[in-house]
């Protein structure tokens, strides 16, 4: 399982949806840019290191909603 641009996340603690805006090398690794969006407030962006998000999602503080890719489309029978 890999993080790209535009995948959702929901952290059920706060009840905070974020997508992943940017992801970007850094000298100590890979930094992964969420913009977070709670009811009634404006959203913020914060950036982690791309570790420590995939830790959250494998711990299951985050759960991760993959971004559908146009090479995905399903085809219904006609």
């Amino acid at each position: 399982m890999k993080l790209q641009v535009g995948d959702v996340l929901f952290e059920s603690m706060s009840q905070n949806i974020g997508s992943v805006t940017k992801i970007f090398e850094h000298p100590d690794g890979k930094i992964v840019k969420i913009r977070w969006r709670m009811d009634g407030h404006l959203p913020h962006d914060t950036e982690h290191s791309y570790k420590k998000v995939m830790r959250c999602v494998k711990n299951g503080l985050y759960e991760l909603t993959p971004k559908m890719s146009s090479d995905n489309k399903i085809e219904l029978d006609k």
